[in-house]
């Protein structure tokens, strides 16, 4: 099979370094960024020779490619997956792969009728350390509960723009959260009630709560809580998120650092706690699982791999749910949210 040609859409920080990996597994042939100086930034820092455009439309129009890589703001992402499938573009859709579920759904019929592959980035679960925890089960036996604080301090971060705005990011959990939330529905499955509160906004930055707690509980009888918040000074990013999760036969705890991520696990039937640390993070080993396997399934659709659509999806329900729940004082939410939409496919 000759290399895979992909356009990519949005730059930003990310776009150098994404581009590396889609170079590895086929060729970057064209990029599209509305910001002119983003644009410019892009091609210096890769010094990659392709065709150049500052809107999705020309690029589908102008540009002979396979595949498209979205790494373009959370909003731009439907409208661009739609555009893609009608030119007959196979899609890497990072996470969050829409705002909405409704929107979620527009990109799945569309590259369903048009016969190409949609898969959304959920990393985080293909990393050594976070599947190493979902292999544990194999050991320590049913997941039953899962507790995760993602409370950090997101100043560092200088958030502007469209990370700051419901309509442009959809809201607090795309943010610092939808990793940990496609994470727990690998270790437990899907998601079948939702309910979530949030207190006072401390960062006015955002029209959004910077703070939410939810619970989840799963169809197969887990229950999980995830803690989310950007105005946390104590913890930096890498520090937060960390789960402790019981299990049926023992019990893990994972501690995230800035440079190396501890894990401790122990069978209730050992003496001995398990201590693994891993001084790879793992991101490398992640992205180029996604790639990999999404090239595998362009060249033959029985061969999903790693990733679909539906991660995706049912990631962008519960974060909409948990949303729907705390703007209602913590009403819960049972899932599917739109199960007339759920005939449709």
């Amino acid at each position: 099979m000759p290399a895979l040609r992909f356009a990519l859409f949005g730059t930003g920080d990310f776009g150098p370094q994404f581009s590396r990996y889609i170079g590895e597994v086929g060729q970057l042939v064209a990029v599209s960024e509305p910001d002119p100086q983003r644009l410019a930034a892009f091609v210096e820092q890769t010094g990659l020779e392709l065709a150049q455009y500052t809107d999705h439309q020309s690029l589908l129009a102008g540009t002979d490619c396979d595949a498209v890589a979205i790494t373009s703001p959370n909003h731009t992402h439907c409208e661009i997956a739609v555009a893609a499938a009608g030119a007959g573009k196979h899609i890497y859709c990072e996470k969050a792969m829409a705002n909405t579920v409704p929107e979620c759904w527009q990109m799945v019929r569309a590259c369903r009728e048009a016969g190409v592959r949609l898969m959304v980035g959920h990393k985080r679960r293909l990393r050594p350390p976070w599947a190493r925890m979902i292999e544990l089960k194999e050991t320590l036996g049913r997941p039953l509960a899962i507790t995760a604080c993602a409370y950090h301090d997101a100043r560092q971060y200088d958030h502007a723009g469209w990370w700051t705005r419901r309509d442009g990011c959809g809201g607090l959990l795309p943010v610092i959260g939808v990793h940990i939330i496609d994470w727990m529905r690998a270790l437990c499955g899907d998601v079948a009630t939702v309910r979530a509160v949030a207190p006072p906004v401390v960062d006015t930055r955002y029209d959004f709560p910077d703070t939410m707690h939810l619970t989840l509980t799963f169809a197969e009888g887990a229950v999980a809580t995830l803690t989310a918040s950007l105005v946390f000074p104590p913890w930096k990013f890498r520090e937060a998120g960390g789960p402790i999760v019981l299990f049926e036969g023992g019990g893990l705890r994972f501690e995230p650092q800035m440079d190396y991520l501890d894990l401790f696990w122990q069978h209730r039937d050992e003496p001995t706690l398990h201590h693994e640390r891993f001084d790879d993070l793992g991101f490398d080993h992640a992205y180029r699982l996604e790639l990999g396997d999404f090239v595998k399934w362009v060249d033959n659709a029985e061969n999903r791999g790693c990733l679909g659509w539906e991660e995706g999806l049912r990631c962008v329900e519960v974060m909409e749910a948990a949303d729907r729940s705390a703007a209602a004082g913590g009403e819960l939410i049972t899932l599917p949210l739109y199960p007339d939409l759920e005939d449709e496919v």
